[in-house]
């Protein structure tokens, strides 16, 4: 943790439950946003960050940038590692890159976070929108 409030970690992203579900009714909708633009965070990081569930938070990775809401992990402890459900928000801050597979690395990726206060988690649709912009 550095003095600008900023947590090192390593990002995991991957399925998770209320993802699936949101995934099969309305990509579109709050459900999905409330579902995916989230990031899993151990209590003792979210007390280093100074946040609470619910929270804005900057995460950024060497391929880009979202702002997400911080929640506890239920799966604690892990401190240092951080865990993104896949979709839109996840896909801002993976690698692209395939190395030939047609699969991006989900897992192991170096990453920051930080407070975000103020800044709004943006549907699927404005992710999609700000990309094509």
């Amino acid at each position: 943790m550095s003095e600008n409030n900023t947590l090192k970690a390593i990002l995991i992203t991957g399925r998770s439950l209320d993802q699936g579900v949101a995934i099969e009714t309305n990509k579109s909708g709050d459900n999905y946003t409330r579902a995916c633009g989230k990031l899993f965070i151990d209590p003792q990081d979210m007390k280093k960050l100074k946040i609470l569930s619910g929270d804005t938070v900057l995460l950024k990775t060497n391929y880009g940038e979202v702002i997400v809401r911080a929640e506890k992990s239920p799966d604690a402890p892990h401190e240092g590692i951080i865990f993104c459900p896949m979709g839109p928000w996840a896909n801002q801050v993976i690698n692209p890159y395939t190395d030939s597979t047609g699969m991006p690395s989900f897992k192991g990726v170096d990453a920051t976070v930080q407070r975000a206060p103020g800044k709004t988690v943006l549907s699927a649709l404005e992710l999609a929108r700000k990309f094509l912009k």
